[in-house]
């Protein structure tokens, strides 16, 4: 693993919308202002990478033409000011190879990469998938430990890891596990030899080596983002952890009872657009065919919001794309 980009891969991994209208043609136009509205609110290399077509992005939902409009975007309006990622999750590594190679010539600095979930996978098949796209592509690799939507709760394992230091471009991975021993135990071992991003909502990570953490709540409230980031790299633990409570675990504590709204969807896209809209982003209709939640999910969901004070950090206003 010689690949230099990977000590780009630190900060917030800020999960951008994909913005289109009711008839899901892209907006390019609004993906333009909200990225250069995102750098002139202090976004930048050293604190964080921009991630196109990511879960919240919809990226599982879209067609090669769609994908690369995206990637050219990003890298035309960021012009080597914050590192860029795309996301890619395609079962074939034919199809993830060509689109990496795509992302390589418009210069995307890294892929988020899922892996690959159809039947139970071997680790020799996801080894080899990797092995492929590293062969294939100049372009850095994050792997996603998807574990949840794996046959069988597949996790990477350790000896994936020792494995994947024979290949050029895996430089990080975006973590989380089924569980804590796994989840520690892994960036004991690992976490000097490769870049970890937090899927995770608490310091644990941070205590271990990780070099940053997933966000999508620097779209909207970039001054929170940074200051996350701030406890974060200066090791401001306890600090961060009350932060990320009252974000995340004491609003759910409060209204999660027997009797709240639930929902699941094909991807986690949903979630994403209920979030941004009661937050004031609009980035238009999910992709088809994702089913949408009740009036009482998204109610519940605006009270939650409500309640962990993020609204105090807003700085976004959907004038700022119109």
């Amino acid at each position: 693993m010689t690949d230099v980009r990977q000590e780009k891969l630190v900060g917030a991994i800020i999960s951008l919308p994909t913005f289109k209208d009711e008839n899901h043609n892209l907006l390019l136009d609004k993906q333009r202002k909200h990225i250069r509205w995102l750098l002139s609110q202090g976004v930048a290399e050293g604190n964080a990478v921009l991630l196109i077509a990511g879960g919240y992005g919809e990226g599982y939902f879209m067609e090669d033409d769609e994908l690369y409009a995206l990637m050219e975007v990003l890298v035309e309006e960021t012009a080597g000011k914050v590192p860029t990622m795309a996301g890619i999750f395609d079962l074939s590594t034919r199809a993830v190879a060509r689109r990496a190679r795509r992302a390589a010539d418009i210069g995307i600095d890294f892929l988020e990469l899922g892996m690959p979930h159809y039947s139970s996978p071997s680790e020799d098949d996801i080894f080899m998938h990797h092995q492929y796209i590293d062969d294939a592509a100049d372009v850095a690799i994050m792997t996603y430990n998807n574990f949840w939507v794996m046959p069988n709760g597949f996790e990477l394992t350790r000896s994936l890891f020792e494995r994947f230091s024979e290949l050029e471009h895996v430089v990080g991975f975006k973590w989380s596990s089924a569980s804590v021993a796994h989840y520690a135990g892994i960036l004991k071992l690992f976490a000097d030899q490769y870049n970890f991003i937090d899927n995770g909502t608490n310091s644990m990570g941070a205590r271990l080596g990780m070099k940053g953490f997933v966000d999508f709540h620097g779209n909207v409230a970039p001054r929170l983002t940074a200051h996350k980031w701030e406890l974060f790299s200066e090791g401001r633990y306890d600090e961060l952890d009350a932060l990320l409570a009252k974000l995340h675990f004491d609003p759910d504590n409060e209204l999660n009872t027997a009797d709240a709204p639930t929902f699941g969807s094909v991807g986690d896209g949903v979630f994403g657009h209920v979030r941004w809209r009661l937050m004031g982003l609009e980035p238009g209709p999910n992709f088809p065919a994702q089913a949408q939640p009740s009036a009482a999910y998204v109610e519940h969901t605006r009270k939650s919001i409500d309640a962990s004070g993020i609204r105090e950090w807003i700085d976004f206003d959907q004038s700022i794309v119109e």
